[in-house]
């Protein structure tokens, strides 16, 4: 008995083995299918390499982290939008329909309920899944999930997803746009390329198809990279993360020039704070024979001076105390013998302050997310804003990340539809909405 799918273009019989590419489909269905595919934009991109380079010379993920681990606040700001879209992580249950306001009724599977889902959430470890998925978006706006059929290949056995720093696309077909493999190597940074012994090459399916009808219909791997991404104007490989604008716009070298010099001027200013300048005449004044001794004396009575000096400067002991400066006569005019300036301390007046805020306030400006949601604003003032406006802040802020959350949750409904799972069953985002005090409860969970 020959097992057809549903559009009639692949037959299986599992007597003989023989799987049947029919180039056709059911005449029954061709009046409701597309007459055409969607159009295809292909970027011209010249040269002998057989990838998609990322960057002028393939190494961009590579180049951002490094300029990125410099910087006090995109790394830990990066992430901590990872950590807003996470949530309370990821769930699944029915959608049963639509309340009076139109928002989803959704009920959360119990235990036991769906053993299946439960069994494939175990093999995946679906709360890394998301998160790495989450930095991924947040980082590059680029993610790559793996998908692992079964040997039977009837399902999807588990899902993952590779580093994108370490993938590349193969070279875009001229013809269709697509891109056949995904190269895996984490050795693009040592002069890895697509063809040595560390990359390895994983089929890609295409998410603006069918990638359920295009997996069920391909014996060419067990394991298919399913790329997802937040698009930007004009990138049709890896797409450009919008906060990468801090970057370009020199701001975020304004950020790091500011400790730099600021380390360079402790190491330097902070050794002198005084100048004592002792008129010559006082050496003669006080050492009566100072024009005989040796250099080695007159040596010994400069540094005896000295220690004379830091006993009353040096240190908090020295504080409070007074110092008796001494004049002397030389040619009938009084003069005094030592002048003490003390060095202008730069570093107390706040020296680049503004110029810190205004380089802070533009990165968290581009990554979108409001500095009260990380509980401190960098600079002189210092000050995290009230608990009403994280509150705010923080719920704008999940109210708008529903296509970032969307995104990940995409591949898991692939996965629903091919492994003829429950078509009601949904796979949803559990967030966190803080509530006013005055609600009745600090923190509201709610699916998207």
């Amino acid at each position: 008995m020959a097992t057809v799918n549903k559009s009639g273009t692949m037959a299986f019989s599992s007597r003989s083995g023989v799987m049947m590419k029919t180039n056709t489909g059911f005449s029954g269905t061709k009046s409701s299918e597309a007459g055409a595919v969607p159009t295809t934009s292909v970027q011209k991109n010249e040269g002998s390499s057989a990838i998609e380079f990322w960057g002028d010379d393939n190494l961009f993920p590579q180049n951002v982290r490094k300029e990125v681990e410099k910087n006090t606040i995109l790394p830990t700001v990066l992430q901590r939008r990872a950590e807003f879209w996470y949530g309370g992580g990821i769930v699944y249950g029915t959608l049963e329909g639509y309340d009076a306001k139109n928002n989803e009724i959704f009920r959360r599977a119990q235990p036991g309920q769906f053993p299946d889902v439960d069994l494939f959430y175990q093999r995946s470890k679906i709360n890394r899944y998301a998160f790495e998925g989450f930095m991924d978006l947040s980082w590059w706006a680029n993610t790559f999930p793996e998908l692992i059929l079964s040997r039977d290949r009837k399902k999807i056995n588990k899902i993952t997803i590779q580093e994108a720093p370490y993938c590349r696309y193969s070279k875009a077909d001229k013809s269709t746009g697509a891109f056949k493999y995904v190269y895996v190597n984490a050795n693009w940074g040592d002069g890895g390329k697509h063809d040595d012994e560390y990359a390895t090459p994983v089929p890609v399916l295409d998410p603006y198809a069918d990638p359920v009808e295009d997996l069920q219909s391909r014996t060419d791997s067990f394991k298919y990279i399913y790329p997802v991404s937040i698009p930007s104007p004009e990138k049709n490989a890896y797409q450009l993360a919008s906060w990468n604008s801090i970057r370009r716009s020199g701001w975020l070298e304004v950020a790091q020039a500011i400790p730099e010099f600021k380390k360079a001027l402790f190491k330097n200013q902070l050794t002198i704070k005084y100048v004592v300048e002792v008129h010559s005449s006082y050496w003669l004044w006080k050492y009566k024979d100072w024009e005989t001794k040796t250099d080695d004396e007159r040596r010994k009575i400069i540094s005896d001076e000295l220690d004379e000096f830091d006993k009353v400067m040096a240190g908090t002991e020295g504080a409070g105390k007074s110092i008796m400066t001494t004049t002397i006569t030389v040619d009938g005019e009084t003069i005094a013998a030592f002048k003490v300036t003390a060095i202008d301390d730069k570093l107390k007046t706040g020296l680049y302050i503004e110029d810190s805020q205004e380089a802070s306030s533009h990165i968290f400006t581009a990554l979108g997310l409001a500095p009260t949601l990380m509980g401190i604003s960098p600079g002189k003032g210092m000050g995290a804003g009230s608990g009403s406006d994280a509150r705010v802040a923080f719920n704008n802020f999940i109210s708008t990340s529903k296509f970032q959350q969307d995104l990940i949750l995409e591949p898991l409904h692939l996965v629903r539809d091919y492994n003829g799972w429950d078509p009601n069953l949904v796979f949803r985002i559990q967030n966190p909405l803080i509530m006013t005090l005055d609600a009745g409860q600090p923190v509201q969970q709610e699916t998207k």
